[in-house]
């Protein structure tokens, strides 16, 4: 039996990009970069987080951010990487994408939608708790559609940019239901108010279902609020670089 392949999978969101080592399926590492980074400070942080050897793998990237896209496919080449092999751009994500129009959906929800299928029976919801909190649909193995909403650190941030005294809150843990200062208000009221966000999206998705649908759960927000909400049948941090790597499975095959 070969060994699985190895690449560097890179999504690049519009706060972040995170960077992982695969081999096959599996995150052997992984590590964060902002998407906002300039092209030395992206070079640096790939030397930290990347061996030597790791640049001669081919570099994989689902990207919503061109920005941020430009800095690490530029870091990349400086680092003797070659070329980086963007998903839209050089191939497609090997699913069929029922959105209108379909190029106007982004990489990153196609390969949660492309894992989603993969781990289960071809109809799933994918919650990647991002900057903004996306509801991937998956539907006999199509990709349907979805929801977009704005993200937890998006809304904290607009509280704070938008008012004259609510400061930045920055997420940490489960907040008391009823708020004694400013900031474990606005804590609670994210937290609280997300977990019914999505619990009733959830509920009225799965309307749409002839059966329940695996749902799963992603993002850098995921593991803060997926333990609280009912809908969520399993977090994976992982599920947009499983996407990755299964989109360039498909081609190289």
């Amino acid at each position: 039996m070969s060994q699985a392949a190895e690449i560097i999978a890179a999504d690049i969101g519009n706060t972040n990009a995170t960077v992982a080592h695969m081999r096959g399926l599996e995150v052997l590492s992984q590590f964060d970069i902002s998407s906002h980074a300039p092209v030395d400070e992206v070079s640096e942080a790939l030397k930290a987080g990347l061996g030597a050897g790791e640049f001669k793998l081919q570099l994989v990237v689902a990207s919503v951010n061109p920005r941020g896209l430009d800095a690490l496919s530029e870091a990349w080449r400086q680092l003797g990487g070659g070329e980086a092999s963007v998903l839209g751009r050089d191939f497609k994500v090997p699913i069929e994408n029922l959105a209108d129009p379909p190029e106007k959906v982004g990489q990153d929800r196609l390969v949660n939608a492309l894992a989603a299928a993969h781990r289960s029976d071809g109809n799933a919801v994918v919650v990647d708790f991002g900057s903004a909190v996306s509801f991937d649909v998956v539907k006999n193995g199509a990709f349907a559609g979805g929801l977009l909403t704005p993200g937890i650190g998006l809304a904290m941030e607009a509280l704070h940019q938008r008012t004259a005294l609510l400061p930045l809150v920055k997420p940490s843990g489960k907040p008391p239901l009823i708020g004694t200062n400013t900031e474990d208000a606005i804590n609670a009221g994210v937290y609280y108010g997300y977990i019914g966000l999505v619990n009733n999206i959830l509920r009225e998705l799965e309307k749409t279902y002839e059966n329940h649908p695996r749902v799963f759960a992603t993002g850098g927000y995921g593991a803060y609020l997926a333990p609280e909400i009912d809908g969520i049948d399993e977090a994976v941090p992982t599920l947009t670089h499983e996407g990755i790597a299964l989109a360039w499975q498909s081609r190289a095959n």
